[in-house]
């Protein structure tokens, strides 16, 4: 009978994670990770994804409630993921 590898623990994650380490956080392949729209920034080069919008995003799938001081910041999120799509699918 094989074993599976066991992968240490980060005792410490970093606020802002590469996708291979915000995919990894969410316990999912980094290819999905790009497919669930979650909003990355970008550092130069880099493209970073910030651990509050994984934690928001996986509280918001598993309707778990929004703190009432995070509810503003949150309608203003999904009203600039619509804009954007709108903008990527070319409508202004």
């Amino acid at each position: 009978m094989e074993q599976t590898p066991i992968i240490p623990f980060r005792a410490r994650w970093g606020r802002l994670l590469s996708a291979a380490d915000a995919a990894e956080y969410l316990g999912i392949s980094p290819t999905t990770l790009k497919t669930l729209g979650i909003q990355a920034k970008s550092i130069g080069r880099r493209v970073m994804w910030d651990r509050v919008d994984l934690d928001r995003f996986v509280d918001r799938m598993t309707d778990q409630p929004i703190p009432a001081a995070e509810q503003g910041k949150e309608q203003d999120d999904e009203e600039a993921r619509f804009f954007e799509r709108r903008r990527a699918r070319g409508r202004n």
